[in-house]
């Protein structure tokens, strides 16, 4: 009998150029300019004058691209979004984060943020409960994703519960979602009917 032949995996150049999905260079952009980098807003301009094309060649590099136009693309699709506006630092206009770059920025921190897991439980419950008005129905229903996103055990429609840590995290989502106000963090040390919930955490 032949031996099935093993499938080659292409090994990725991690110094040449990268392809982008869709958003991620604008992601990086941001995230160089919150960084502190000098990006001149003669970026935006039809023709770039001529002295900044060497920076534009290394900005291009530092981003990986083959092309600079993506980066100048990019560019002009955040100030068109309004994530960048334009400043003026020592007689040279600049680009910087817009108010909505901030958030925009906070975002990406939202989609990276866990529940870290302790060695040892502490026995406490964390219960969020939340009553968000119907004004504000999308950012409920994007908390409620959230939370079930990382892990929250929901016991009612807008009660849910982790056994870990996670006040930190809830204080931030909720700046993010705007809606402090609405969230109740409570910390409990029993709760009717916890069996169903240590099993469901795979506590011990």
């Amino acid at each position: 009998m032949q031996g099935k032949s093993k499938r080659k995996v292409p090994q990725r150049n991690i110094h040449g150029p990268k392809r982008y999905r869709r958003g991620e260079l604008g992601k990086e952009i941001l995230l160089i300019i919150a960084a502190g980098l000098t990006i001149p807003a003669a970026f935006l301009m039809p023709n770039i004058p001529i002295a900044l094309k060497p920076l534009l060649r290394a900005l291009t590099r530092r981003c990986r691209l083959k092309k600079s136009k993506h980066f100048i693309r990019s560019v002009t699709y955040l100030k068109g979004k309004r994530l960048v506006s334009i400043a003026e630092k020592e007689g040279q206009q600049i680009l910087t984060l817009s108010e909505d770059g901030k958030k925009r920025l906070l975002q990406f921190d939202l989609d990276n943020i866990i529940i870290k897991k302790p060695r040892k439980w502490d026995g406490y419950w964390r219960l969020i409960l939340f009553d968000i008005p119907e004004k504000k129905k999308i950012a409920r229903e994007a908390l409620r994703g959230k939370l079930k996103q990382l892990g929250f055990y929901q016991l009612q429609k807008s009660c849910f519960i982790h056994p870990f840590d996670c006040k930190s995290e809830i204080d931030f989502i909720s700046e993010i979602y705007e809606v402090s106000p609405y969230i109740n963090f409570i910390l409990v040390k029993e709760i009717e009917g916890a069996s169903h919930l240590v099993k469901n955490f795979s506590l011990s």
